[in-house]
C-alpha cells in the first residue's frame, strides 16, 4: 500500500497531481458504453484482482528463486573450495594440469550431485516449478479475459474449434472409407 502524505495524496505526488489523475480517470469512465474501453473498465475490479494475484505469485516465485539460487551458489562455493584443496599448488608439468582438471571435475560433480539429490533442493525446485505454472495460468487468465473484451477468440474457444475440426476430419475419413467399401461391394456384384 502506498504511503500517504498530509493531504491524502500518494507519497511523491502533489495534491494537484492526484486530483488531475482522478479527474482523468473520471473522464475515461464517462466514455461511451461500447467498445473495448468499456469492457475493460466494466471489469476493472476483476482485473485488479487478477493482477494482484499475479503480483502475489511473482513475489512468491522470487522468494523460491532466491532459495534456489542460494542452494546453487552454496554448492558452487563448496565445489570451488574443494577444488582449491585438492588441486596441485603449482602448475609446472602437464600432469599438474591434468590433476587440476580431475580435481575440478570431481569436486563439481560431488557438490552438484549432492545438491540435486538433497530433499531440500527437490522441495525448492518443486516450489519454483509450481510458481512458474501458477504464473503461467494467471497470465493466461488475464489474456483470455482481454481477448473476450476485444471480441477475439480465446484459447478455450480455439481449442474447441480444433476439437470440432478433428472430429469432422474423422467423420469425413470414415465416410470416404464407407463409400469406397460400397463401391467395391457394388463392383463385385
Amino acid at each position: 500500500m502506498q504511503e500517504k502524505t498530509d493531504n491524502n495524496a500518494p507519497a511523491g505526488m502533489t495534491p494537484d497531481q492526484a486530483t488531475k489523475m482522478f479527474d482523468v480517470w473520471t473522464e475515461v469512465l464517462k466514455l461511451p458504453t461500447i467498445g473495448p474501453m468499456y469492457a475493460f473498465s466494466k471489469d476493472f475490479a476483476s482485473y485488479a484482482d487478477e493482477f494482484a494475484r499475479l503480483g502475489k505469485i511473482m513475489a512468491e516465485m522470487k522468494g523460491h528463486l532466491d532459495a534456489y539460487w542460494g542452494l546453487v551458489s552454496t554448492a558452487y562455493a563448496k565445489a570451488a573450495k574443494d577444488t582449491a584443496e585438492k588441486s596441485p599448488k603449482q602448475f609446472a608439468t602437464k600432469e599438474d594440469f591434468d590433476n587440476y582438471r580431475k580435481a575440478v571435475i570431481e569436486s563439481f560433480e560431488d557438490a552438484f550431485t549432492g545438491l540435486f539429490a538433497s530433499p531440500e533442493f527437490s522441495s525448492v525446485y518443486g516450489k519454483v516449478f509450481s510458481s512458474q505454472m501458477d504464473m503461467s495460468k494467471a497470465m493466461q487468465a488475464i489474456t483470455e479475459k482481454n481477448f473476450k473484451a476485444l471480441n477475439l477468440p480465446t484459447r478455450s474457444e480455439v481449442d474447441e474449434i480444433l476439437k470440432d475440426v478433428h472430429e469432422l476430419k474423422r467423420a469425413v475419413r470414415d465416410l470416404k472409407k464407407g463409400m469406397e467399401a460400397s463401391k467395391d461391394d457394388a463392383a463385385r456384384v
